[in-house]
């Protein structure tokens, strides 16, 4: 299977042999960015609707809604030697730690990373792309409905573009936290966040 970002066809996973494919293809990366869209108003745990995942080789959005498990997934990201890339991503924590009880692998959050060159903090996605890959963003879909079946072409937009970036901020940021010599202090502060959701998860 083709995960070429420009095939329109190979970015939406609908089909579970699909998504098998694709989840032997994250083996196989270096980093993975990923974020998710959720509703969390009317459930006691917020009912997974979308994810989003890029990689050095393109993105795709695997519909949870369309599969009968994403469980293995999150049991990608928890597995093998690869970064796992989020903004903010303490409801991803918690969608892979309720399906695998792990974290994710060498999680770099950069939100976090943000504050430890100097930026804001915390910074929204649409202000660190604006000042990282100078970039502005879409107005948000704050009023979508994620669960509704077929996602719109705005919603598939909106939805990738919450990861496109992820990964060149993630390298712009590595760059200037080792200029700065931090990069330490923000693998630290990014593990105690994480242990500090971890914990809170699962007690």
């Amino acid at each position: 299977m083709n995960w070429d970002p420009q095939d329109d066809d190979d970015r939406m996973i609908v089909r579970q042999d699909d998504f098998v494919r694709y989840c032997d293809h994250l083996r196989k990366c270096e980093s993975i960015a990923f974020d998710t869209e959720f509703v969390s108003e009317d459930c006691y745990r917020p009912d997974l609707c979308l994810i989003q995942v890029a990689t050095a080789g393109g993105m795709a959005l695997i519909d949870p809604k369309a599969l009968d498990s994403v469980d293995l997934f999150w049991e990608v990201l928890t597995d093998g030697d690869h970064e796992t890339v989020v903004h903010a991503g303490r409801e991803e924590l918690r969608f892979c730690l309720f399906a695998t009880g792990r974290l994710p692998k060498r999680l770099f959050d950069v939100q976090i990373a943000a504050g430890f060159v100097g930026l804001e903090y915390p910074a929204a996605y649409r202000t660190l792309v604006h000042r990282l890959a100078h970039r502005d963003l879409a107005k948000e879909e704050t009023r979508t409905n994620w669960r509704h079946r077929p996602l719109t072409d705005s919603q598939i937009a909106y939805a990738l573009t919450d990861v496109e970036h992820l990964i060149p901020i993630r390298e712009t940021l590595r760059k200037r936290l080792g200029k700065l010599g931090r990069e330490a202090w923000a693998a630290q502060e990014t593990d105690e966040w994480a242990q500090s959701v971890r914990a809170a998860e699962l007690h």
